[in-house]
């Protein structure tokens, strides 16, 4: 990856992080319409092809959960930055996700130890079910 990509590439992630969330997918779509104007449509179908190879590697790597959901994500915010629809799903979707994590953070901090190692022995046992199910689907 040339040098120029790479600044880029980290100066969009820095916008999306300092962001407010609810709106910086929209606020980014935003600025990508401004920067680009009508003379960036190849660097706006590059993007969408690499969004679509990182959501194709992400649905092939959905039985790792760790690096599927970081591909996801990437395509979803290459995505975004090129139509305002998938700006405000990345968004909406955000601001539930936040919710939701903060919701079973309390809970979580909550459970006795007993109930963790329970849960953790659930999740632990269902993932490997999940991949051997995989497995068993693709090797046959």
């Amino acid at each position: 990856m040339s040098a120029i990509m790479q600044f880029h590439f980290r100066e969009h992630w820095r916008d999306l992080r300092r962001g407010r969330p609810g709106r910086r997918f929209q606020d980014r779509y935003e600025r990508a319409r401004q920067e680009n104007g009508r003379s960036g449509l190849v660097k706006r179908i590059l993007l969408i092809l690499v969004a679509i190879v990182f959501l194709a590697i992400s649905v092939v790597l959905t039985v790792m959960p760790g690096p599927a959901f970081v591909f996801f994500i990437l395509a979803g915010a290459l995505f975004a930055a090129e139509s305002k629809t998938v700006a405000r799903f990345m968004d909406w979707a955000e601001v539930r996700v936040r919710n939701l994590v903060g919701w079973a953070r309390q809970r979580w901090l909550r459970l006795p130890n007993v109930s963790r190692v329970g849960v953790i022995t659930i999740a632990v046992v269902c993932a490997a079910v999940v991949a051997f199910a995989g497995y068993r689907i693709v090797y046959g």
